[in-house]
Formats: structure tokens, sequence, C-alpha cells
């Protein structure tokens, strides 16, 4: 007998009200009508709205706002003034402790969902130190216009940059810095990149700043070329221009000569001072490049770093610290254990993990570089690592790492995921072969969106 064919009860440019039921893990409002799935962007649990239907899809339709007819007890007005443009944030219309409801419960529902892992216990939210002016780096796109230069961010789903002149999310130097360099663009007249055409110089601004030290980096990505030396005279001199004591360490040029998306080149030029910070965290000094991965906040990282010691306490003999980076987790866990491994395949990263290792005396801290793949391959068959963390990309881990892991039979797992699909979908095969959740802890790392890290304790069945 033929299925049904469902016919969707909506059409587009149709105008009607909705009642929201629901946050979906996208930070969008979920409503029904008639039996079919509306999202609602920029709503909240409770809003009675009057929208128009702007997509449809067999699945579900997409509205937008005309009117918010009664508002939530959810609901709050954002800091930010061009939230609705930008899409940066995706909370900030949401009271916080809801934001953390939000989390907790987008954790429980990937696992049960996606893992099939219904948990005997309630998951831990730690809440943030500081909801606004947490970010250590800033990432600012351009575009020129008659109206003048836009710097910013991207809209939601978009390339359109939205200009802004203080993010409320970032640390404040930076927003201060930003715009200092901006009033130097137009000064000089710099070539800007149009996308649209591959043409033009100045493609990106990245400004990096420790919360600890207040060293600041700066990040220039380009395409091939030169800069005039008094442009970059001009930015290396911005603590007399904004009259203020900011501790500007370098400045980097990034070339990126494709036609892509991808924010970042493969070579980095030093046009002024050094190419690297010094960051510190949980009593470690690192060294920070430009390219290096490294948490952007740097109040909750210290919250993560104590988190997996704690859930590696007693274990005796080697930790493996796969995914490892410039060795924020390795280099912290190195003063309580025995020895500790990191793995990473960025070998900046290697580089900066390296000398963070020897400027701290730290002598029981070691890096490999190369891929996770190759490197746990090599352990397979040995009893020397007693635990192992996973802290994969959003991507998650590879069934061929899974697949080592299992061979290596380690008494403990801490699983570091900013990705609770991927991470349910791994811990889902991990549980099924060998090892059963003992912990899971939800640290929210980025306030005011819908990312979250998650820290999960798995122990070796039997």
């Amino acid at each position: 007998m033929a299925k049904i064919k469902f016919k969707i009860p909506v059409k587009c440019g149709e105008k009607f009200e909705l009642s929201v039921e629901d946050i979906a893990s996208s930070g969008d409002g979920i409503s029904h009508y008639k039996g079919y799935t509306l999202f609602v962007p920029q709503t909240v649990k409770g809003d009675r709205v009057f929208v128009e239907v702007i997509k449809t899809t067999p699945r579900f339709g997409i509205t937008k706002i005309i009117k918010l007819l009664k508002p939530s007890t959810w609901r709050i007005n954002p800091e930010c003034p061009i939230y609705f443009e930008c899409g940066g944030c995706q909370l900030q219309h949401i009271k916080y402790d809801e934001q953390m409801e939000f989390k907790k419960k987008a954790v429980k529902d990937s696992l049960e969902r996606i893992g099939k892992i219904k948990l005997e216990f309630e998951s831990e939210i730690i809440p943030a130190r500081q909801p606004f002016f947490y970010r250590n780096k800033g990432i600012f796109h351009f575009k020129r216009t008659r109206k003048g230069l836009k710097v910013g961010f991207f809209a939601k789903g978009t390339h359109n940059v939205v200009d802004i002149k203080n993010c409320p999310v970032l640390l404040e130097p930076i927003n201060k810095i930003k715009e200092a360099i901006r009033r130097s663009i137009e000064n000089k007249n710099v070539s800007v990149y149009n996308e649209l055409y591959h043409k033009g110089f100045l493609r990106s601004l990245i400004i990096r700043q420790s919360a600890k030290t207040k060293e600041i980096l700066i990040g220039l990505v380009t395409t091939e070329g030169n800069f005039d030396s008094s442009f970059i005279q001009d930015i290396a001199e911005i603590n007399v221009t904004l009259k203020g004591n900011y501790k500007l360490v370098g400045i980097v040029q990034n070339i990126n000569t494709l036609k892509t998306n991808v924010i970042l080149g493969t070579e980095n030029r030093l046009l002024w001072g050094r190419d690297y910070l010094n960051e510190s965290l949980g009593g470690i000094n690192y060294q920070l490049s430009l390219t290096s991965f490294f948490q952007i906040n740097p109040y909750q990282t210290e919250t993560l770093l104590k988190t997996v010691e704690e859930m590696l306490t007693g274990v005796k003999g080697t930790i493996l610290d796969t995914y490892s980076g410039i060795g924020s987790i390795a280099l912290y866990l190195a003063k309580n254990f025995a020895s500790v491994i990191g793995i990473e395949e960025n070998e900046v990263a290697v580089e900066d993990a390296n000398k963070s290792a020897e400027r701290n005396g730290i002598k029981n801290c070691s890096f490999l570089a190369g891929t996770t793949e190759k490197h746990l391959k090599n352990f397979e068959g040995s009893s020397d690592t007693k635990a192992i963390i996973l802290d994969p990309p959003r991507k998650g881990c590879s069934e061929e790492v899974l697949n080592s892991v299992l061979k290596i039979k380690h008494e403990r797992i801490v699983y570091v995921s900013c990705n609770p699909s991927t991470l349910s979908r791994d811990l889902n095969k991990l549980c099924q072969e060998m090892y059963y959740i003992k912990g899971v802890k939800v640290i929210d790392m980025f306030p005011q969106t819908v990312h979250m890290e998650t820290a999960v304790l798995l122990e070796r069945n039997g």
C-alpha cells in the first residue's frame, strides 16, 4: 500500500498567530500548526507571536516574527543593540537561568535520541561566572558600502556583514582596538576584500587577548601582498592613539589566497613585535600563536581544567591527551599526575606546547605531532596508558580512533565535547562495547549562544 503523502498545511506568505512550545537545539522556538512543525527564530518558550511563513519543507517550515503579541516570562531585552541582526549569539533574549536549563536539556535529549543512553543520574550544569565580556578572541569581516566601512560579524546563515561597534561578549579592549583599526583602514584607504568578485586585499581581522596577562596579538588576514608601513605603524602605536594601557605584543599577517569560506591560510608573516602572546591559566603559563586553538572563555576554561583533573583523580600511570592543541589540558594535569602525553596534528600548536612545557619546567609531559588516528595505533596492546582524554573538534572522533581506544582498554576515559550530537554518537559505541558513564558535567563555556562544553567520565566495565 502506497504511503499517504503528508499535505503541508501552510504556504509561504501565509500569516497567523502561534504559541511557542519549546526551544530547538538551534535556539529557534518550536511551534506546531495543524500538526506541522514550524520554527520561529528569536523566540522563547511561552511567547505568543504573529508570524509569516517564509520557507516550507516536507518535514518543517520556517517563519519570521511580524509582531510579539505576548512575551514569555523567560524573555528579557538583549544587551546587544544589534542582537536581532547579528548571527553571533542566539540566546541573549532569554534569562540566563533558562539558558542553563536549555543547555542541560539539550545534552540529555541528545544522549537519549542519538546515543540511546538514558542516564540514571542528573547531569550537573556549571554556569559561567561572567556571562558577558568573556570572549578572548574576535574575528571580524569587512565590507565597503556607500555609507562607509562595515566591520563586524556575518548575519545568521549569510555572508552579509553586520556592522558592530561594541560587542558585549568580547573582552572590552578587543572592541576598542577593533574600532581604532577601523579608523586606520579608512584613513590609509586600505583595500578590502570582496568575496563575490575575489578581489581586494584585507580579508579579516583577528584580535586575541589574554584575560590574565592582558597581552594582545593582532592578525590581519589578506590575499597576497604587502601593507603600507605607515598603516602597520598606526596599529603598533594603538596604545598612544587610544590613551590606554594596552599590551599589544605583535602584529601578524596571515596569507589566504584561496576562494574559500575558510578564514585562515597556511602562511604567517610577522609584521611587528612577536608572533605569540603569553596566557596564564591554573598556574600554568602558555604560549599562544595566532593560528593555535585555545578555548575562547578563559574563566570557564579553568573550570574545565579542574573538572578533567577531578575526573582523573586516582589514576596511576600515563594519561593520553588527544587533540591536545597547545597543551592546555596536558600541561595542567602534568603537575599532579605521573606522566602525560599529548597528541596534536597542528605542528604550530605542538611547537607552542613544547615551548610552554619548557618555560614551566615541566618534564613529565611530552607531545606527539601527527593525527590521533596515527599515534593511537602505536598504543594498541600497551598497558602503560591508564586513561585517555578525547577532546575532538565538532565532528567528533573517527571510527578509527574509537576502535583504537577500545583495543587499548583504558581504565578511564574523559570525553570533552562542544557538540552534543557527535558526543552522543561516539558514547553509544563506547558504551555498547566496554564502558559505562560515571559522570556528566555541562559547562557553559559560551554564554548567550546555543553552544556548550560537556565533560563525560567513562569507566571500563568490570
